[in-house]
């Protein structure tokens, strides 16, 4: 066997977690609005979540259904089991900050699946020196 390169363990080591989340009626733009408030005005407290929930990546995308608007979320972390139980007993004020918002935009079902849907990329948080955001401009407007 040959030698991996620096990080490629770490890489095969993450485990992946993906779920999809119905926004509440009436509630896109707000969605919206919370997604560009976390990128633009809270991103360092958000970073901070991440590093504490052993975040590596992460993609969020809004699919539109005949039924609802849906967040389509995928999330790579050492642990991925770890991140949904860690955020919910987490009492940090900016963890409480988003798990009321998600609460307010989702309700309590946020594991719920909607039928096949296209999705179009909002967010995206890549683990690499070199600019880790990349806003999709044309999901946030």
């Amino acid at each position: 066997m040959g030698h991996c390169p620096r990080g490629r363990e770490e890489f095969l080591d993450m485990s992946a977690h993906s779920f999809v989340a119905t926004i509440l009626p009436g509630r896109e733009e707000e969605w919206r609005r919370f997604v560009q408030e976390i990128v633009e005005e809270r991103l360092h407290e958000y970073e901070d979540l991440r590093r504490r929930l052993g975040l590596r990546n992460e993609s969020v995308w809004l699919a539109r259904t005949q039924e609802a608007e849906t967040a389509v979320v995928y999330l790579e972390a050492g642990d991925a089991e770890r991140v949904i139980s860690t955020l919910a007993a987490s009492e940090e004020p900016f963890d409480l900050w988003f798990k009321e918002r998600l609460l307010k935009l989702h309700g309590p079902d946020l594991a719920r699946n909607p039928r096949k849907a296209a999705a179009g990329l909002l967010f995206a948080y890549r683990d690499v020196p070199e600019d880790p955001l990349l806003v999709a401009e044309e999901g946030l407007s």
